[in-house]
C-alpha cells in the first residue's frame, strides 16, 4: 500500500468526556427545538443542532440533522454561502491547530462553525471525521465521510476513499470498505493502491469475521444471485411505497444479514417518516442499531486480541461505551414504551449502571423489583449501586434481601451477595458480627471464594486479641 499521508495518520485517541443525565436532557430539549424549528427558520435550527453535536459529538442522530438541516437551507446545490471562503479563514485555523494539538473537542466546535458556511466542504468533513474518530464517535465519523465521498468532484478521490475505507474496516464493515477502493479501481484503473488496499482488507475480513461471509458469497453466485436479486424487488417496492412496512423490514433484513447495517438502517428511517413513526419500523431500526453496534465491538475484541496495541484496546474500550449508550437509549425508549415490561425496565437499569448513572440506576432497578426471574440480581445491582453512592447500610440491606430471594439453584449469586455482604459489613460499616455471619455462610459454600478465609482469620484473631 502506498506510504501514509498526514491525513491517513489515525489520531492519537483521547477519552470524551460522558454526557450527564442533565447534559442529556438539555441537549435533547435543544434537539426537539431544531426539529421543531427547521422548516420555518433553519438557521435557529442550525444553532439547535450544533449545541447538540457539541455537547455530544458521537450521537449520530445529532450530527445526521445538524448537516440535513442545513444542505436543506442550501438548497442541496452542493455549495455554500458565496463568501464563505473568506467568512471561514479564523475557523479554519482554529481547526488545523486544535486537530494538530489533539485537542479534538476544539476541533468540533471550529468544525462546526465552517460546516454552517459550507456543509459540503470537503476538508473541514475530511477533518471532523478526524476529530470524530480521535474522540471514538465512528459513527459520527462515517456520516461527515459520507457527505465528503458525496461532494467530491471526483468519485474515485483515493483520498477520500483511503479515510473512508480505514474508518469502515474499523468498525468491521470490510466489504464497504472495498467498495470505497472498487469505486476508485472503476475511474482509475491503473491506480495500484486500490488493488493492494482490497487484497489487504479481504485479508483483513477473513482474518476477523471468518470465511462465513465469504462462503455464503459464493453460495449465492452458485445459484444465479438469487439475494441480489430479491434485494432489486425489495428496492422497487420500498421505492415505490416507502410506507409499506413490510418490504422495508424485509429488505433491511436483507441488508443487515450481509453487515450492511448504514444501508439497513436508512431504509428503516425512510420507512418510519413515511409510516407516521409505525412501531414495528421504530423497534426494527432499534434492533438493527444494537446488531450494528455489537458486531462492531466483535470485531474490535479480535482485532484487540490479535494486536493489543494501546490503539485497538483503547478504540474496544470506545466502541464498548459507545454500544452501551446505543442499548441505553434503545431500553429507555422500550422501557417508556411498555411500563408495565419489568424485562424492560431491568435493561435499561443495567446499562445506567454500566454508564455510572447510578442515581437514575438505582430508580430504575427499583422499578424492576416486581420481576420474579431477576428479583435476586436486581437487589444485588441495587446494593452495588449504593455502595457507589457511599450508602453502605442501603448496600448491605439489599444483599440481604438478593439472599432472601433466591433459589437453590442460584448458587453464583448467592456467594456474591454474601461475599459482598461481608466485606461491607467488616470493612465499612465495623459490624464484625454481620460479616462473621455472611462470611462464615459463604465459607460452607466455597471456602476458596475471593479472600473470605483471611477475612475470617483476620475476624477470629481481632477477636482473640481482645
Amino acid at each position: 500500500m502506498a506510504d501514509e499521508t498526514p491525513q491517513d495518520k489515525r489520531p492519537k485517541l483521547v477519552q470524551a468526556k460522558p454526557v450527564s443525565p442533565e447534559q442529556r436532557r438539555l441537549l435533547q430539549l435543544n434537539f426537539d427545538k431544531g426539529e421543531q424549528s427547521k422548516l420555518r427558520n433553519r438557521d435557529y435550527a442550525t444553532e439547535m443542532f450544533a449545541q447538540c453535536v457539541a455537547g455530544d459529538p458521537g450521537n449520530p442522530l445529532y450530527v445526521q440533522a445538524f448537516l440535513d438541516n442545513l444542505q436543506k437551507k442550501y438548497n442541496n446545490k452542493g455549495k455554500g454561502g458565496n463568501f464563505a471562503a473568506f467568512q471561514g479563514m479564523g475557523s479554519k485555523a482554529k481547526l488545523k491547530k486544535s486537530l494538530a494539538k489533539g485537542e479534538f473537542t476544539i476541533a468540533i466546535r471550529a468544525g462546526l462553525e465552517l460546516l454552517k458556511l459550507n456543509p459540503w466542504d470537503i476538508p473541514t468533513l475530511m477533518q471532523m471525521g478526524t476529530a470524530s474518530a480521535g474522540l471514538g464517535c465512528y459513527k459520527s465519523q462515517l456520516l461527515y465521510l459520507n457527505v465528503a465521498t458525496k461532494s467530491a468532484p471526483d468519485p474515485g478521490d483515493v483520498e477520500i476513499a483511503r479515510a473512508c475505507a480505514t474508518a469502515l474496516a474499523l468498525v468491521g464493515q470490510f466489504d464497504q470498505a472495498m467498495g470505497c477502493w472498487e469505486r476508485v479501481k472503476k475511474y482509475h484503473p491503473n491506480n495500484e493502491e486500490a488493488q493492494s488496499a482490497i487484497a489487504g482488507l479481504h485479508t483483513d475480513k477473513i482474518s476477523w469475521l471468518g470465511s462465513g461471509k465469504e462462503d455464503a458469497k459464493n453460495a449465492k453466485k452458485a445459484t444465479g444471485g438469487k439475494d441480489s436479486t430479491r434485494e432489486t424487488e425489495l428496492r422497487a417496492k420500498h421505492e415505490a411505497d416507502p410506507a409499506d412496512v413490510d418490504s422495508a423490514s424485509d429488505l433491511s433484513d436483507l441488508l443487515a444479514r450481509e453487515e450492511r447495517y448504514a444501508e439497513a438502517e436508512e431504509v428503516l428511517k425512510t420507512s418510519l417518516a413515511a409510516s407516521g413513526g409505525a412501531v414495528k419500523v421504530r423497534e426494527h431500526l432499534e434492533d438493527v442499531q444494537l446488531h450494528s453496534n455489537r458486531h462492531q465491538v466483535t470485531v474490535a475484541e479480535k482485532r484487540a486480541l490479535d494486536d493489543p496495541s494501546e490503539e485497538n484496546k483503547k478504540a474496544l474500550h470506545d466502541m464498548r461505551k459507545e454500544l452501551n449508550r446505543v442499548e441505553l437509549e434503545v431500553f429507555r425508549a422500550r422501557s417508556d414504551r411498555y411500563p408495565g415490561n419489568t424485562t424492560w425496565k431491568y435493561e435499561y437499569a443495567v446499562r445506567l449502571q454500566r454508564a455510572g448513572n447510578y442515581n437514575e440506576a438505582i430508580k430504575a432497578f427499583q422499578e424492576a423489583r416486581g420481576d420474579p426471574k431477576r428479583k435476586a440480581a436486581v437487589f444485588i445491582s441495587l446494593g452495588d449501586c449504593f455502595m457507589k453512592i457511599k450508602q453502605p447500610k442501603l448496600a448491605v440491606s439489599n444483599y440481604v434481601m438478593a439472599l432472601e430471594v433466591m433459589t437453590d439453584r442460584d448458587v453464583e449469586l448467592r456467594k456474591k451477595a454474601l461475599y459482598r455482604a461481608g466485606v461491607v459489613s467488616m470493612d465499612l460499616l465495623n459490624d464484625v458480627d454481620a460479616a462473621d455471619r455472611y462470611l462464615t455462610m459463604l465459607a460452607g459454600l466455597d471456602f476458596a471464594y475471593e479472600d473470605v478465609s483471611a477475612r475470617l482469620d483476620k475476624i477470629n484473631h481481632d477477636r482473640h486479641k481482645q
